[in-house]
């Protein structure tokens, strides 16, 4: 078929697509009609999600999916099982129960907007969020005059003012656009380690001579400094929530653990289309096409930079002799693609198998069925995208607690069992863990995890591919952070963490994680040694094209490189009154949280061979944020 003849296609296609909206919408009842709950994600910080897991320990809602954020619909049917089985809750829980359930009925959920039509189908409003971040050790050492420290290097402010749009003009139609923007004064190093994420979407503007500015050197500029934040939700959603379709750009969260392997609640946004099938309650299907980039290496789309391989060293460029040239720099236009099968044959037993795959982007039509195996289909692509798939159980004691676990394969080479942890070609992560409701405060849940992963997991070789003149990085990131779990290949994790609502209102989490991680910094990539490092993959082959794999040294975990071992400990307290005060008579939802940190870091070569190491370290880092949902 040539371009245009698939142009016209696709214009027809849009065509049709366009009158059956517009029938639909007719049909629905026109701009008249006003429809309760709505369709929209619930953000992955809400309360409720507290409320539903609690429930879930109690054994009052079962065969979860773990696939988040829930839309607002699923959500009010939970809320109304649980409304019909209030025994399970005490007085003060039954009481947030009621308030959520009326608010999500009605499509509510948690936002107050500024602006509605006659009708209350569009809407609009802002969200406001702060956060800033104090050293406490040098704020003290400033108070008694001992302080070394510049005071404008002792905090941090991320703030984001986001403007949205939504409406839910059909009965199973919702649409939500937001465009903010940031004001920034961001410090690295008051984050505790491994906790930083970006909260924009760009480079950032310095009102300076110096005007953009990439993450390399944010340290050093004043504030403000100013970016951009765009997200977006539009989903379509039957009436019983047996099929979900969402176009959106939010961060996620696919696994059943506290932080999943295949796509974590840490994971950067990204633009996703999403297909959810859930026709019967014995098992539901999910998936995901997204487009992934990475705007700081944005300049190397445009770059022409070329590598030569003079394969007899003669100096001299002869096609015929083997030599060739390439473009060597790395395009980051790269697509996601996600299947998840969830099984729930009793209340009590979930078995889940998630396929994984990272390409150039491209309108391959396989990777948009949410019914075809992508690591099975993909092998009729010529085998050439970063693949993985993952493996979850879960059993489920009421009151009692939820016992989980998760193998996420990584591409591997198992000749046998026995070379699965010493192998460096074996790429692979295991979690485990439980969580237990506590019957002492309302919401209270115990969770202990330990999770384990495996050198080179998530990196990925640069990848040919026929449409593009630069190799693809097909590394499992968006903007340079892990899509997965938010620690570094080669690392593992002990955490400890209780969550509960202690008053009315009030949400009191405490957390400790044991954090391990190896790296072999001073060398580069292609070097035989063991790397914890994302962007330094697994070589597979030498320039001639003989294995590579079994001349890496065998991993040996504390003893294959340079390791940090952490300490961390956070405790966080948030008031979010689920009555809000009123301002001029209209009420103004919001969201204070106040936090301390510590860590305590330390490092040491695994491998003895007297190599420098960094100093320890202590991190006593406070915190408070706000957030306006007007």
């Amino acid at each position: 078929m040539n371009r245009r003849n698939l142009g016209v296609n696709f214009a027809k296609i849009w065509m049709t697509m366009v009158c059956l909206f517009i029938l639909g919408f007719f049909v629905s009842g026109g701009p008249g009609a006003v429809y309760a709950q709505g369709h929209l994600a619930v953000e992955l910080g809400h309360p409720v999600y507290a409320v539903i897991e609690t429930a879930e320990l109690r054994g009052v809602v079962t065969r979860l999916s773990s696939v988040k954020p829930y839309t607002n619909q699923q959500v009010a049917e939970l809320l109304a099982i649980m409304m019909g089985r209030m025994e399970a809750f005490s007085p003060t829980e039954q009481e947030l129960i009621r308030k959520y359930a009326e608010e999500f009925k009605t499509g509510k959920g948690f936002e107050q907007s500024l602006w509605k039509d006659s009708s209350g189908i569009s809407q609009a409003g802002i969200r406001v969020e702060t956060t800033t971040k104090l050293d406490a050790g040098s704020v003290y050492d400033l108070m008694d005059g001992s302080s070394s420290t510049a005071l404008k290097d002792i905090w941090h402010f991320n703030s984001r003012w986001v403007p949205y749009l939504k409406g839910d003009p059909l009965s199973w139609f919702s649409f939500k656009g937001e465009a903010g923007f940031t004001l920034d004064k961001v410090r690295h190093d008051l984050y505790l380690p491994y906790e930083f994420t970006k909260e924009w979407d760009s480079n950032h503007i310095w009102f300076d001579t110096a005007r953009y500015h990439g993450e390399s050197n944010l340290d050093t500029l004043s504030y403000p400094t100013a970016s951009y934040d765009i997200r977006e939700d539009i989903a379509a959603e039957t009436d019983d929530s047996s099929v979900m379709v969402r176009l959106s750009r939010f961060r996620r969260d696919w696994g059943i653990g506290s932080g999943s392997f295949s796509l974590s609640d840490t994971a950067r946004p990204f633009v996703g289309l999403e297909t959810v099938l859930r026709p019967s309650k014995y098992f539901a299907i999910s998936g995901l096409v997204g487009s992934l980039t990475n705007w700081q290496k944005s300049s190397n789309e445009s770059s022409t930079t070329i590598k030569y391989y003079d394969k007899d060293n003669d100096r001299v460029l002869e096609i015929g002799d083997g030599d060739y040239f390439y473009y060597s720099a790395l395009s980051y236009q790269k697509m996601l693609g996600l299947q998840r099968m969830e099984l729930f044959p009793f209340d009590w037993l979930t078995i889940s198998a998630t396929s994984t795959i990272v390409g150039a982007k491209r309108f391959e039509l396989g990777y948009f069925s949410p019914l075809l195996f992508s690591v099975m289909y993909q092998n009729q692509l010529a085998d050439i995208d970063n693949l993985a798939v993952q493996v979850d159980g879960q059993i489920l004691v009421p009151r009692i607690g939820k016992f989980y676990a998760s193998f996420y394969a990584d591409e591997m080479e198992i000749t046998n069992l026995s070379e699965l942890f010493t192998k460096a070609r074996n790429m692979f992560a295991l979690q485990g863990g439980a969580k237990i409701p506590l019957p002492f405060w309302s919401f209270a849940t115990l969770t202990a995890q330990y999770s384990k992963i495996e050198p080179f997991v998530y990196s990925h070789y640069p990848t040919w591919y026929p449409d593009y003149r630069m190799q693809v990085d097909t590394s499992y990131t968006q903007d340079g952070e892990n899509l997965g779990y938010y620690l570094p290949p080669n690392s593992d994790e002990f955490l400890v963490k209780l969550d509960m609502m202690p008053a009315r209102d009030w949400r009191l989490s405490l957390k400790y994680s044991f954090v391990r991680h190896g790296d072999n910094p001073s060398n580069k990539q292609g070097d035989l040694v063991i790397f914890g490092d994302v962007d330094k993959w697994l070589e597979y082959n030498w320039p001639d094209g003989t294995s590579k794999l079994d001349d890496y040294p065998d991993k040996n975990f504390l003893h294959d490189g340079i390791y940090d071992y952490n300490h961390i400990g956070n405790i966080s307290v948030s008031w979010r009154p689920t009555v809000p005060p009123l301002l001029f008579g209209a009420e103004i939802p919001f969201e204070l949280s106040a936090g301390y940190g510590i860590s305590y870091t330390w490092y040491e070569d695994g491998k003895g061979a007297g190599r420098a190491i960094p100093a320890s370290e202590w991190k006593n880092v406070f915190s408070m944020s706000m957030k306006l949902f007007l």
